[in-house]
């Protein structure tokens, strides 16, 4: 074979190679690259350029059995995660991850729609672009069973400028945090504790035992400081007046008193 046809192969070849580096990623980069904490970066470990391609990225959540968008979540219930971004090019990739509060991985995606898959890397679901697209894509997610604090969807995207290369590519990134339900906070009642006899001249007693008593003057002056679990106190040291009483109960919830000294 001639040196010239050698040459000839080896370049088609180049032109072979170039052409699959430049469309790699046309079907997804992997990997985690959804910008969120602990991943691998966003978008622009492969795109780069700071065009700006009239690109944006907005997320959204939608309650499935409601059709209603949401800021928050309940535990066990299913969500439609809207992943939708603007510019006028039509190709388009994205990759997302839904994380808690402590950046691991929560909830289960399910349904992912047209144009889109969902992988594992490393303890995390993420849903990416397996082909580019105009910008729009949908996955559902289901809460947890049970609330576990503020959960955030994380998602890096690229509006290509169609130039077959990986240059002059507007990136982008965003999140929405979905805040935990009201029903998770758990709520405590005002417990009702007595002082008796009030007023009283040389010993109170409590309808239930405190502990970390503190005694303190109209003025915010600390009198006393009994750091034991007690039910009954001496008061025969103040002067006479009205003090106030700060103290823990049994379950630790602190509570307000106040007495008079005659």
């Amino acid at each position: 074979m001639s040196k010239k046809y050698i040459q000839y192969g080896l370049f088609a070849m180049g032109l072979t190679l170039t052409g699959t580096a430049i469309l790699s990623n046309a079907s997804g980069p992997g990997g985690d690259r959804t910008g969120a904490p602990g991943s691998s970066g966003n978008c622009s470990g492969c795109h780069g350029g700071t065009a700006n391609l009239g690109g944006d990225l907005v997320i959204t959540a939608v309650d499935v059995a409601s059709t209603k968008t949401v800021t928050s979540y309940e535990a066990g219930k299913k969500y439609t995660i809207g992943i939708k971004m603007g510019g006028a090019s039509l190709r388009k990739g994205f990759q997302a991850t839904v994380l808690d509060a402590s950046n691991k991985a929560i909830g289960t995606v399910s349904n992912v729609g047209t144009g889109a898959t969902s992988y594992t890397s490393g303890t995390r679901t993420i849903v990416g672009h397996n082909s580019p697209g105009l910008g729009v894509w949908y996955f559902d997610w289901t809460a947890p069973a049970t609330a576990v604090g503020d959960i955030t969807i994380h998602a890096s995207g690229v509006v290509s400028n169609s130039n077959n290369n990986n240059s002059g590519d507007q990136v982008i990134k965003s999140s929405a945090t979905l805040t935990a339900p009201v029903t998770n906070v758990k709520s405590t009642q005002r417990v009702a504790i007595s002082v008796f006899p009030n007023p009283s001249r040389q010993q109170i007693a409590f309808s239930e035992s405190l502990k970390n008593v503190k005694v303190i003057a109209l003025d915010g002056k600390v009198l006393m400081n009994l750091n034991q679990t007690i039910q009954t106190m001496g008061v025969e040291s103040l002067s006479n007046g009205q003090y106030f009483i700060v103290a823990e109960n049994e379950t630790g919830q602190v509570v307000h008193l106040n007495f008079v000294k005659n």
